[in-house]
C-alpha cells in the first residue's frame, strides 16, 4: 500500500513538472502579460477621457470626452456630438486590448506611475484603461488596468487621437449610402435603365468618363474634416440614395480647395483642389 501510494505522489510531481516547463517561456522567450482578455472586435461602446495641459499653474486641466459606440457594424461618435467615426482610428485605438507588457505591479501607489491624474482614461465596455507616465529608462509607458500597472510600448499613446476631428472618417459616404442621382448647380447625373446619364447634354462625355466621375464621388475622401460652425451655403447639392433617402451637400467654399458640408451631419470636408473642382463639373468636362 506505501509502495502504491508513493508511487502515486512521484506521477503527481512528475505530471506538475511537465506543466510547468510545457508552460514556461521557450528560449529566446520572455514572460508577458496580457492587458485584456477582449478583442477590440469584440467591444460595442467605448469612452476616452483626454486630459488637457492646465493654461495657468495649478489649474485644473479641462477634460474632454468621447464617445463611440459600434451601430449595425460601424462605428459612430454620439459624444460630444453626433458623427461617422473612422473605422480604422477606432481599432487603433482599441488595440491597447491586445498589448502585452513585460512587467506587472501592484496598483497601491498611482502616483509613483503617474496615474493619480492619468493623461487619458479609456473605457470600453466592462474594462477601463488608465494611461499614466513614461518610464524615461525604458522609453515606455505606464497603464493601469485591473487593479494592475503594466509598461507598453509608446505606440500605444500614438493611437489616442490628438483631437475629436481625428477620429471623424474622411469618407464623405458610409458604406451602405450608395448614390443613384446628384443634382448639382446647372446639371444632373442620375441612374437610368443601368447607366449614367446627364442632363443637359453639354459635351460628349462616354460611359466610361460618367462612370468615372460617380467613381470620384462615391469614393470621396477628404483631406480634413472638422464641424461647420458657419450658417447654411447658399448652393446646394442633392443626393439621392439607392434606399431612397436623400443627402444635401451644401457647397461651402470652392476655391482654392473644395468644402462641402453634410447638413444632417453638421460635418465640413475640404477636397484638394483640381480633383475637388471635378467633382462640381459634369462628367469629361475640363478646367478652364
Amino acid at each position: 500500500m506505501r509502495s502504491w501510494l508513493s508511487l502515486l505522489a512521484l506521477a503527481v510531481v512528475v505530471a506538475a513538472l511537465g506543466a510547468w516547463v510545457y508552460q514556461r517561456p521557450k528560449a529566446g522567450e520572455s514572460l508577458t502579460y496580457a492587458l485584456s482578455t477582449m478583442k477590440p472586435g469584440q467591444v460595442a461602446r467605448a469612452r476616452l477621457e483626454r486630459t488637457g495641459a492646465p493654461r495657468l499653474p495649478g489649474e485644473t486641466p479641462p477634460v474632454t470626452a468621447i464617445v463611440l459606440e459600434r451601430r449595425n457594424g460601424e462605428w459612430r461618435m454620439s459624444e460630444p456630438y453626433a458623427a461617422r467615426a473612422d473605422a480604422f482610428q477606432v481599432e487603433r485605438l482599441l488595440s491597447i486590448l491586445e498589448a502585452r507588457s513585460t512587467a506587472r505591479y501592484e496598483a497601491d501607489d498611482p502616483a509613483r506611475f503617474g496615474l493619480k491624474a492619468p493623461m487619458a482614461v479609456l473605457k470600453t465596455d466592462d474594462q477601463t484603461f488608465a494611461y499614466g507616465a513614461i518610464n524615461p529608462t525604458t522609453r515606455e509607458q505606464y497603464v493601469m488596468t485591473g487593479g494592475k500597472v503594466y509598461v507598453v510600448p509608446l505606440n500605444y499613446a500614438a493611437t489616442l487621437p490628438r483631437n475629436v476631428e481625428a477620429l471623424l472618417t474622411k469618407q464623405l459616404f458610409g458604406a451602405e449610402e450608395v448614390p443613384v442621382r446628384f443634382d448639382l448647380p446647372g446639371f444632373t447625373v442620375a441612374m437610368q435603365d443601368g447607366t449614367w446619364a446627364v442632363a443637359p447634354i453639354t459635351n460628349e462625355a462616354g460611359p466610361d468618363e460618367r462612370n468615372a466621375w460617380v467613381a470620384a464621388w462615391r469614393e470621396a475622401s477628404a483631406l480634413t474634416v472638422s464641424r461647420y460652425p458657419g450658417p447654411s451655403p447658399e448652393q446646394e447639392i442633392s443626393v439621392v440614395l439607392k434606399n431612397g433617402r436623400t443627402i444635401t451637400l451644401g457647397i461651402a467654399q470652392r476655391s482654392p480647395d473644395v468644402v462641402l458640408v453634410r447638413e444632417d451631419e453638421g460635418i465640413a470636408y475640404q477636397f484638394f483642389g483640381e480633383p475637388g473642382r471635378k467633382l462640381l463639373m459634369p462628367p469629361g468636362e475640363k478646367s478652364r
